[in-house]
């Protein structure tokens, strides 16, 4: 069984980079990276902005 890390190629084929650049979005492509970028960034933030929050309630205020 081949590691995954060996799969990926070394060099970075700039042909196929800017022909995938090129290439329209679908319809619901910006949506989809919207709920990514949602769930990567602003989720867990707002997880610890909460926990932290929570922990000071929790020592000055109960």
């Amino acid at each position: 069984m081949k590691k995954a890390w060996k799969l990926i190629p070394k060099r970075i084929d700039k042909n196929k980079e800017e022909e995938l650049r090129r290439e329209p979005l679908e319809k619901g492509d910006r949506l989809a990276m919207f709920l990514a970028a949602m769930l990567t960034l602003f989720l867990p933030a707002v997880i610890v902005l909460l926990l932290v929050v929570g922990i000071c309630y929790l020592l000055f205020f109960h």
